[in-house]
This record gives C-alpha cells, structure tokens and sequence, in this order.
C-alpha cells in the first residue's frame, strides 16, 4: 500500500534541492588584483628591406641585392627572394672612392671569381672598379676631393669582394670592420658561396 508524503516534507525536499543546486552553480568570490596589469608594448612592425620580387631579374639564375642602410644581403633566384642574410660593411659609411677610404662600393657588379679562403671560409671577388667607378675617381681627383699621399694620389682600389668572417663577435653585433668588402657568417657565406658563380650579378645600393 502506497504512502503519500505529507505535503510539508515535500515542500522541505525541494528547498534542499534548489538550495544545493544554487551553491553548485554560484560563481566563487573573484578578488581585485594587488595591482593593474602592466599594459602590453605593441608590436612594431616588420621593417621590409627587400622586394620579394624583383622583374627585371626574372632571368637571373641568381641575383644578390646587398642592402647598406638594411644590413642585408638578400638572395634572389630568377627575381624571387629566396633568403636574407645580416651582413657588415666598410669602417667608414659612403660610398667608396679611392684606396684605404675604408668604405664599401656602392653599384651593380659581378662577381669574376671565387674560391675558399683560410681566413675568411669563403671569398667572391667583386668586378670593382667598374668604367664608371674610374671615371667618378678622376672627376674627384679633378675636384680636389680625394686627399694626395706624398707626391701623388691614391689609386681607385681594388680586391673588393664578399667573404666569411675572423671576427664573428663583431659580426654579431653589427659592427663595420672590414676594409670595403662585404662580410656575412661563415655558415651564410658558404651558403650564398654555393648559389652563385662568376657572372653572378650583385646590385650594392646605399
């Protein structure tokens, strides 16, 4: 014989349920922090220092685009960025000039020659001085601008070119230490080495 519960102990089991029920979905006590977060720094943006695509050298097997103010040689193939790679220049800044000015050409060259090198890993000698290079040097000799040595003047350089390093702790924090040429990581530069050839054009823009 079923027994109906008396209506108040109902009453008592639904409090209990709804009471229980509401603790279970209470959201717990959220505390102000000790402080206000610190906001974050904004991102800045990604300094672009290169055309991914250059037209013009869509038929270069290989082009090399050595950027002064970038600090970067970027490798292309078939006017396609492929790879940039951090690089240091001259001592002093501008454009070379004569011999022993310490600065870095600035043009389009090639490279005529190439070969492993005991001191530098790797070296790709540059075509410098090019006709124009000789004929800039001589309107500066007419000008008065380059500086004489005893009873004449220095000569347009030479033996430019883009090696490995000795000094990789100056590489590594960007400091100019060569004597024109372009210098890169020892691991880059035999990259690059094995990409290129003689006749292989390198574009050097300030």
């Amino acid at each position: 014989m079923n027994k109906t519960l008396p209506q108040y102990v109902i009453h008592a089991l639904l409090f209990l349920v709804a009471l229980f029920a509401g603790c279970s979905a209470r959201t717990p006590l959220r505390f102000p922090p000790d402080s206000s977060p610190s906001p974050v720094p904004p991102t800045p943006p990604l300094r672009v220092d290169s055309d991914s695509v250059i037209p013009w050298a869509s038929e270069e097997p290989v082009l090399l685009v050595v950027d002064k103010t970038c600090r970067t040689l970027n490798l292309y193939r078939y006017g396609q960025l492929v790879k940039s790679y951090p690089v240091v220049f001259g001592r002093k800044p501008g454009r070379k000039l004569y011999e022993g000015d310490l600065r870095t050409p600035t043009g389009l060259y090639m490279i005529i020659a190439k070969d492993h090198h005991r001191r530098w890993s790797r070296f790709m000698l540059l075509d410098y001085p090019t006709g124009q290079d000789v004929r800039r040097y001589w309107q500066h000799v007419s000008a008065g601008t380059v500086p004489k040595r005893g009873d004449g003047y220095p000569g347009v350089g030479g033996e430019i070119g883009i090696h490995g390093t000795d000094k990789e702790s100056l590489n590594q924090v960007g400091i100019n230490w060569t004597l024109g040429c372009i210098s890169l990581f020892n691991l880059d530069v035999q990259e690059v080495y094995a990409f290129v050839s003689s006749g292989t054009l390198v574009y050097i823009k300030d």
